[in-house]
């Protein structure tokens, strides 16, 4: 267990750290400036800091989850004084239930090499709405369709893929017509590179807003957050079998899952801040990739950091531009190098607020969207 703090504000890192990370971000109010037009959602801008880029109205295409990858852009984008066009936000268990993916898989079916409805109801949405910037996450537009919207947002077609490169499906990280594409696995930004795509490496990023500590160590459990893919669940069902105790969260386990794993998974799909306090409250936050994940990291790596919780990590290469092992996160290439980790965190959880503490600060000064979406606008100009 961890020493109690004897004056929270003045003596606790890590709140003081989670006090910087809400600073003085201007943050709106959730519910405020934001207006909801059918499946079209408008969030107005703040006013713009000064010296910072001038205001632009963003069209952010990709579904807008809470705590999801559209959900942060497009809140960090009003906080930096943008005005945001996008998808209002779904409830992430009904978007991927059985019945509506089937729905899209017949969709697309039906409409083969053709732009589908989605598409075209996006050119319309831009020619009525005329935004200054198309940013489009992890998604996909019929080239037909986003080279019609090269005459509306001309050079400024941007396409930031937070997934694995593998998973680009049809025409995706390949589509002619982007303009600007930004993938996290520099490997990948050299193929792309490769195939004439004008193409920048772009990690993923946390949320000060909510990626911030908000708990100390309480229990000794192994927390996991995010996709039960196959590689994940063996990984997972190995430590169970060695006594490691699990608190599994995020989404539900897949009908052919291990029955261990089924058994240990919480049913609980964390978000925001209730994600921050799970990381915070474990003794360690595992994070490892799925088999189509190369030389890249997940926004999980950078949200465990965020919340203070001690990030224990599948290394690879890229890791190194983030964070330092050791000293910010626990880093393992080898079930003994795992297992060694976890021993020493439960007997001596004193010597890993530190490491708490410092990879708390690393994402806090160097891996926000804030820090990214800085990056992208800025090769705008």
């Amino acid at each position: 267990m961890w020493p109690r703090a004897v004056r929270r504000e003045e003596r606790d890192p890590l709140r003081r750290l989670a006090n910087d990370a809400r600073g003085d971000r201007g943050v709106v109010p959730r519910g405020e400036r934001g207006l909801a037009r059918g499946d079209l959602f408008v969030r107005h801008a703040l006013p713009v800091a000064e010296g910072s880029l001038s205001a632009v109205r963003i069209l952010v295409l990709g579904p807008r989850f809470a705590d999801g990858f559209a959900d942060n852009v497009a809140e960090t984008l009003v906080e930096m004084g943008h005005e945001v066009l996008g998808a209002a936000e779904v409830d992430h268990a009904a978007y991927w239930s059985v019945p509506r993916r089937a729905l899209r898989m017949v969709e697309e079916r039906v409409f083969g090499d053709a732009p589908l409805p989605q598409d075209r109801k996006l050119l319309r949405l831009a020619k009525d709405r005329r935004p200054d910037v198309l940013l489009a996450l992890t998604w996909d537009v019929h080239p037909e369709i986003l080279d019609e919207l090269g005459a509306i947002v001309p050079g400024r077609r941007i396409l930031w893929w937070g997934d694995a490169p593998a998973n680009s499906r049809r025409f995706g990280l390949v589509n002619p017509f982007w303009d600007k594409v930004y993938v996290k696995d520099p490997d990948a930004v050299k193929k792309l590179r490769l195939a004439g795509k004008e193409t920048a490496l772009l990690h993923e990023a946390m949320n000060p807003r909510w990626h911030r500590p908000l708990a100390r160590q309480t229990s000794d459990a192994v927390v996991v957050a995010g996709n039960y893919y196959a590689f994940r669940q063996a990984v997972l069902s190995r430590l169970l079998r060695d006594g490691a105790r699990l608190e599994l969260y995020g989404a539900e386990p897949p009908p052919w899952s291990a029955k261990e794993i089924r058994a240990s998974f919480s049913g609980k799909y964390v978000v925001r801040e209730e994600k921050s306090r799970v990381f915070g409250s474990g003794m360690v936050c595992l994070n490892t990739f799925a088999l189509a994940e190369g030389n890249s990291l997940n926004c999980r790596a950078f949200e465990i950091a965020g919340a203070g919780g001690l990030e224990l990590v599948e290394f690879r290469p890229t890791l190194l531009q983030c964070f330092e092992p050791g000293k910010e996160v626990l880093a393992f290439e080898t079930y003994e190098e795992l297992w060694g980790h976890l021993e020493h965190a439960r007997r001596f959880p004193a010597d890993m607020l530190p490491i708490r503490e410092a990879g708390a600060r690393r994402a806090l000064a160097e891996h926000t969207y804030r820090h990214r979406l800085e990056k992208i606008l800025a090769d705008l100009r």
